[in-house]
């Protein structure tokens, strides 16, 4: 196995290290993709721009790649935020791309603001490896202001490390319910999803150093994600 990890970056960035800190051991390849825009045209913050440049410097990550291919959203309609989700999906798709071009046989996308525990994650994916797992998923739990409050386990899933071949994509489609800009296809049997107790992944949505920032470049708090 030669696993790639992609994290999409715009806010949160005093996170990210953070979050690599845990797994950098266990991967071979992390790629992150950035904006300097959000959706709604809010620019990067200076000094993220300079933590993003510092962790490449650093060898923390491999590939840094800016993604530009989409135009601010105008309004909060439906509409918009569709378009938003697929301007994620497309980032995402370039964070596979990046990995599969260094040759990358597995794969998982992330946010800045996940964490998993390092012992499981090594232990899941020895597991993936030891059982020829293609499509893996696992719980997670959503944290509110700080790393100790949460609201328990979330009723879908995140893909955990899949395997992948050029003719992977992103897609809304999964084995399990998860959000639709994750999905990976074609999906590759056989498919297995970790109890909590095995892995878990922490997703600290709304500790910020700035939560007003979030809210003010995404409409995330205004949809229903688990739409397509």
């Amino acid at each position: 196995m030669k696993l790639g990890v992609s994290y999409i970056v715009f806010d949160g960035v005093e996170l990210l290290e953070h979050s690599i800190d845990q797994i950098r051991s266990h991967v071979d390849f992390i790629a992150v993709i950035y904006q300097t825009r959000s959706w709604f045209g809010k620019e990067i913050k200076p000094e993220d721009s300079y933590a993003l440049s510092s962790l490449k410097a650093r060898s923390k990550i491999d590939a840094l790649s800016q993604f530009t291919a989409f135009s601010p959203l105008k309004d909060e309609s439906q509409g918009s935020i569709l378009k938003s989700k697929s301007y994620e999906r497309a980032q995402r798709q370039i964070g596979l791309s990046v990995c599969l071009a260094n040759g990358c046989t597995h794969f998982l996308c992330m946010d800045v603001d996940e964490f998993y525990d390092g012992s499981q994650f090594a232990a899941a994916k020895a597991k993936i490896t030891s059982q020829k797992l293609g499509s893996t998923a696992a719980r997670f739990i959503n944290y509110v202001k700080s790393p100790t409050l949460h609201r328990g386990y979330d009723s879908k899933l995140v893909p955990f490390i899949c395997r992948v071949s050029p003719s992977s994509k992103m897609s809304r489609e999964f084995f399990a319910k998860c959000d639709p800009t994750r999905g990976i296809s074609p999906r590759q049997k056989p498919e297995f999803q970790f109890a909590p107790s095995e892995l878990t992944l922490h997703h600290m949505e709304t500790v910020r150093k700035d939560l007003s920032a979030k809210y003010a470049s995404t409409p995330r708090g205004n949809f229903d994600r688990a739409r397509p």
